[in-house]
């Protein structure tokens, strides 16, 4: 009986207190799920401001330049526009006597959507109109109209506050609003039910706004609020005691990626390039796989952005070097034209800490230059092209390949291939694919094409998985290839047994 009465107060609080718990479920997700699109919309807004709010300035000022005939001139301030841009993808002027784009004269790039069944947000002045339109893949075509002519640009891809793994299919959606009208960017099918989440103004005129299904909801907040409840449990039983105990902290991705050079966890995988006009081997492009302990592969696209913030990317690129010299010490030093490919950063070729490192570490190991080769991709910028054409220069002198890696889809490619000196064009899978379909951008795959021969460049076909595709490439005089096609990445083991099978005939 003392017992009881000693204890029959908190168990009566407990038990009202995890009846409530129980039964907030639905707010609880709600909250959770509304705190959450509001801070990542937040972070897009902080992102997107500037370069969504310069795009009507940079529009303005390309206007005052325009002389509206398409010449070379009018191209050439079209390319110059979306280099500069970092919010334009692609730019097209149409004229009463033809039209013109950033790849040259009579080269349309852009669709024109009928927008019957959803609406269009416009803007009119004296001096012209303009709407803006949702393109395909989740980007938004604005179209200026002026007396002379029409301006038509592809803004760069909005960005949605969740990823596709992060939701269920069709479950969250994104609008562009402006005077109570709203264009769907990300879009909301007709048989379900949306609630709107969020909005968030960008700029004086438009809003971001999100809306989401109760399986959406539900999909995203399901073990946060498992968690939240649980928690709650835990404060009502025994307060802040048991909270320290059961949440422990965890390493960071960080020190996990230190860890992992320690362990020697980071491994390349090997995928060749092929000259099709022999069937032989010309080299092969390193591909940094991370192993943990347990067997799982974690792919690049989940540490890679993370080392290049921390600035481990330095560590990992040294390390990379130093064992494709091991495993390859013998090819490399052989007489052949072997060469292997290995990914770096805009920001490494700024670096003269890392020109140093890598000539002198072929120079100890006794390696000639030309058996190694750079990749960059044009999805990071450059922050000073000078420097980086002093580095590549002298990378270039000492007997390094530089190649413009994943070309047509970032930033300031015609820019970069006229500014630095780069010899060789990879042309990135997403333009392969294109090959024997009606799809927009296998226009884009010929101009590249095109343009590179005009540049004197070497072109590399990356993603190369069908026959059809191999035939098109040759018929355009394309014979370096890599892709599925030929051979997928391999680990050293199976690699060193194709190359010497491939050294052998």
């Amino acid at each position: 009986m003392t017992l009881w009465l000693r204890w029959r107060s908190p168990i009566l609080v407990f038990l009202l207190g995890a009846t409530a718990i129980a039964m907030s479920s639905q707010p609880i997700s709600h909250y959770l799920f509304k705190s959450e699109v509001e801070k990542r919309l937040e972070n897009i807004h902080i992102f997107y401001q500037e370069r969504f709010m310069d795009v009507g300035r940079e529009l303005q000022e390309l206007i005052t330049e325009l002389n509206f005939t398409c010449t070379q001139q009018d191209i050439s301030l079209l390319r110059e526009t979306i280099e500069q841009s970092t919010g334009i993808q692609l730019l097209e002027l149409q004229t009463a006597t033809g039209h013109c784009s950033v790849y040259g004269d009579k080269v349309p790039l852009i669709k024109d959507f009928d927008h019957k069944d959803s609406s269009v947000l416009g803007h009119d002045t004296v001096d012209f109109s303009y709407n803006v339109a949702p393109y395909h893949n989740h980007r938004l075509k604005i179209h200026y109209r002026l007396a002379e002519a029409s301006l038509i640009l592809i803004t760069e891809p909005v960005q949605h506050v969740f990823t596709q793994s992060e939701v269920c299919k069709n479950c969250t959606a994104m609008t562009l609003s402006r005077d109570g009208e709203e264009i769907q960017v990300y879009p909301m099918l007709e048989a379900k039910q949306y609630f709107h989440i969020a909005r968030k103004a960008f700029g004086p005129n438009y809003a971001f706004n999100v809306y989401a299904t109760a399986n959406g909801i539900s999909y995203v907040t399901n073990s946060d609020q498992f968690i939240t409840q649980l928690l709650l449990f835990f404060m009502l039983l025994s307060g802040c005691l048991l909270i320290g105990l059961y949440r422990t902290p965890e390493r960071t991705l960080k020190e996990m990626i230190t860890h992992g050079l320690l362990k020697k966890e980071f491994i390349p995988f090997y995928q060749p390039i092929i000259d099709t006009r022999s069937g032989k081997m010309t080299g092969c492009e390193v591909l940094i796989r991370w192993q943990r302990p347990d067997g799982e592969l974690i792919s690049p696209n989940q540490f890679i952005p993370i080392a290049e913030h921390n600035g481990q990317i330095k560590q990992l690129t040294v390390y990379l070097l130093e064992l494709i010299i091991d495993q390859f010490q013998d090819e490399l030093i052989a007489e052949s034209d072997f060469c292997v490919s290995m990914n770096v950063t805009p920001q490494q070729l700024e670096d003269d800490e890392f020109l140093a490192t890598t000539i002198n570490l072929l120079t100890q190991r006794k390696i000639p230059a030309h058996r190694l080769a750079f990749e960059v991709t044009e999805r990071i910028p450059f922050k000073n092209l000078a420097k980086a054409r002093s580095i590549i220069q002298q990378l270039s002198n000492f007997g390094i390949s530089i190649k413009l890696d994943d070309a047509g889809t970032g930033y300031g490619g015609f820019s970069y291939l006229q500014n630095l000196p780069i010899d060789t064009l990879k042309i990135d899978k997403m333009f392969i694919d294109t090959i024997g379909t009606n799809d927009l951008k296998s226009n884009i795959l010929d101009s590249i094409i095109l343009f590179a021969k005009h540049a004197g460049l070497k072109v590399i076909a990356e993603g190369v998985e069908t026959a059809d595709q191999v035939e098109y490439l040759h018929q355009r005089d394309i014979h370096l290839m890599q892709g599925f096609h030929f051979a997928k990445p391999m680990p050293f083991n199976e690699f060193h047994q194709y190359l010497q099978q491939d050294l052998r005939v």
